[in-house]
């Protein structure tokens, strides 16, 4: 039995620009779907009970495999986001490869 692999998404909207954050999210949900991604889960910190963090959304997304994502990061596709993501979010978004454990 293999390991379930996903992506798992760490970032801080940036809620001075709604429109630009809504129109990232719009577009990079098609984009997980072209590369295998289904089962997306998306969650908003609610309350920091320990640690520095400030992270308040996180998405987690099944993929196949791992390479599936590396080839979602590296395509035209998610790169022609780039400067929208910049806008969307108020740091770089975190994204890390997981597998159950």
């Amino acid at each position: 039995m293999s390991n379930k692999t996903y992506l798992i998404v760490n970032a801080i909207p940036n809620t001075g620009d709604i429109p630009s954050f809504q129109s990232y999210l719009s577009q990079i949900i098609g984009i997980f779907t072209k590369f295998g991604g289904t089962n997306m889960q998306r969650f908003k910190t609610t309350e920091q009970v320990m640690g520095q963090g400030g992270i308040k959304a996180i998405a987690v997304v099944e993929f196949p495999d791992a390479q599936s994502i590396r080839d979602m990061v590296a395509s035209e596709d998610f790169n022609g986001l780039n400067d929208l993501r910049k806008k969307a979010y108020i740091q770089e978004v975190d994204l890390m490869i997981c597998e159950t454990l």
